[in-house]
């Protein structure tokens, strides 16, 4: 699939040139260049010819896409070794063929979409967003440790497979919980600035 956005015409090129020349001028200050490349971002959205998706729908598919590879890593680093060798050789390659569709599928998307910039408003609910999703991941965490180690009395032995597959899946469960407590505030914050109206 052909991608449209690498060719603007002379003027956006040149706003394109002169942000980004401001973006990376280390002599200014920290907001001077935060707003720089905001600029740039919006400069480079509304010259794109793609369809556009929204923030809201763009952390709608991050949520699906980090779940189902949660799911996955998850499924790989816990269940796996519940089951015999060939049965969990198996597994394990649906669930990775699983998770390269998917990726495959976010690429995809990718080159088929123009990304929305953030405004002040999703910036800040990204921001409360990540705050909450730390949190939860912490508490979860440390819930299912005491559901399998205590009360299931189940053992867990952290080699290097152990260690990757644990990462791996914590990351992708921060990264779900991240794009879902977004969703929520975010969804929360329109409806208010809908009542005010």
């Amino acid at each position: 699939m052909k991608n449209s956005t690498s060719a603007f015409d002379e003027k956006t090129q040149a706003r394109i040139d002169k942000l980004t020349a401001q973006y990376t001028d280390k002599s200014l200050s920290r907001s001077e260049r935060q707003e720089a490349f905001r600029e740039l971002a919006r400069v480079r959205y509304f010259a794109d010819p793609r369809p556009s998706i929204s923030v809201r729908k763009q952390a709608m598919f991050n949520a699906v896409i980090w779940f189902l590879d949660t799911l996955i890593f998850g499924c790989i680093t816990f269940i796996k070794k519940e089951m015999n060798e060939g049965i969990g050789n198996v597994f394990s390659i649906a669930l990775f063929a699983a998770m390269m569709m998917t990726a495959i599928f976010m690429v995809a998307a990718e080159r088929k979409y123009k990304k929305e910039p953030d405004d002040e408003l999703s910036l800040n609910s990204k921001k409360r967003a990540s705050e909450l999703a730390g949190l939860a991941l912490i508490i979860t965490a440390a819930a299912v440790g005491l559901l399998v180690f205590t009360l299931l009395e189940k053992t867990f032995t952290l080699n290097g497979d152990n260690w990757l597959g644990l990462f791996c899946t914590l990351v992708f469960l921060y990264s779900f919980l991240n794009a879902l407590f977004f969703l929520i505030i975010e969804g929360r914050d329109t409806a208010e600035a809908e009542e005010d109206e």
